[in-house]
């Protein structure tokens, strides 16, 4: 039986203790079709941080201000079109679900400057590019599954349901 459009928490992290190799590549498969509606939600997300921080820039706000108006504005509209079109709903409050968004958001944006100083530091004849784009990578990653664990992961049922 096929993996819906829209994985479900459960179909997507139980898998048996001896998976084996065509499982995991299954696994992979089925989500991939998830994985590139995130990058084209994250893409929507970016095209909006920067036409927003651009305009707000250019009518007068400090880079910093543009920049947190235009980066919350772009987390609004990327969790929206993710709980819309990747990740099923999770039975959390809006506000919780946002919350949890915004905590797995800022921490793959860390990660990703992370990476980039770490590669910057390490390999110091990596081209910047190539560090930026390795650390975009990996929290594109690390986001897409904490997104898909943590913050739209089928919320507890209720005591004495």
């Amino acid at each position: 039986m096929p993996l819906s459009p829209r994985i479900r928490h459960a179909e997507a992290v139980e898998r048996p203790a001896g998976a084996t190799v065509a499982t995991a590549a299954a696994t992979l498969i089925a989500l991939g079709p998830a994985f590139v509606r995130f990058i084209a939600v994250g893409g929507a997300g970016l095209a909006l941080d920067a036409a927003l921080f651009a305009l707000l820039s250019h009518a007068g706000l400090s880079d910093a201000l543009a920049r947190a108006l235009s980066l919350g504005a772009a987390t609004l509209l990327t969790w929206r079109l993710n709980r819309r079109f990747t990740f099923a709903e999770s039975g959390r409050r809006h506000r919780e679900e946002l919350a949890r968004y915004a905590l797995v958001a800022l921490t793959a944006q860390g990660l990703n400057y992370a990476v980039f100083l770490l590669l910057r530091g390490a390999v110091p004849v990596l081209p910047a590019l190539v560090a930026l784009l390795s650390g975009a990578g990996f929290a594109a990653l690390f986001s897409f599954t904490g997104q898909r664990l943590f913050t739209f992961a089928p919320a507890p049922a209720p005591a004495g349901a």
